[in-house]
């Protein structure tokens, strides 16, 4: 089957999770990753593709949408259950982030779970879930350009949570072969006092 990309976030999320489930390794999930040019003549009309991700499927339906090809996804290679879970508070808590990046990107997707993930590891259970690989595909770009005060000081559990996923061996090893550079973590020099002491004076 083929799973058609572009550059965008959503397609960087899919292409992440096509290798975190081995689905490329195995041979079952064909990339291809459109061009500036193919992307113009789909936008023409010349070339037919409904939208950008979409994956044609073995049964040849094609789906659009993000989390069922992402739910497709899971269930072909037997990950469903861990990555998407087994009840529907779990699958809620999961499709939450999703339905969060469709009205908000960037720091305003940050600060919309800062609070949520101040005592949690993972963003829904004890381990990680589609909701985690997403949200760190969506954020992966601002969070690189985060400096030492930002790291340790408002955004700490938010970096930590972050740097949790970004450490599973699996997404590591992903991330050296799409030739992404993991983030550094926070100089052991600072001063986390007072940068606390400077947010109770804000």
């Amino acid at each position: 089957m083929e799973l058609f990309l572009s550059s965008d976030l959503n397609s960087q999320f899919l292409t992440l999770l096509v290798h975190y489930t081995r689905l490329v390794s195995t041979g079952r999930v064909k990339l291809v990753v459109l061009s500036n040019q193919a992307l113009k003549l789909n936008e023409e009309g010349i070339i037919k593709i409904p939208s950008i991700p979409s994956l044609v499927t073995e049964e040849a339906q094609i789906l659009t949408n993000v989390f069922s090809i992402a739910q497709y996804l899971t269930n072909i290679s037997f990950t469903e259950r861990i990555l998407i879970g087994t009840d529907n508070q779990t699958l809620g808590q999961v499709l939450q982030v999703f339905e969060a990046q469709r009205k908000i990107q960037g720091e305003d997707l940050i600060e919309a779970f800062l609070k949520h993930l101040e005592s949690r590891v993972f963003f829904v259970t004890n381990h990680v879930t589609l909701a985690d690989l997403f949200l760190y595909i969506h954020t992966y770009d601002i969070v690189s350009t985060w400096n030492d005060e930002q790291k340790a000081g408002k955004y700490v559990h938010f970096f930590r949570w972050f740097k949790q996923v970004q450490a599973l061996p699996q997404i590591s090893e992903i991330n050296r072969t799409l030739g992404r550079v993991d983030v550094k973590p926070a100089s052991p020099f600072v001063d986390t006092q007072s940068i606390g002491k400077q947010k109770k004076q804000k």
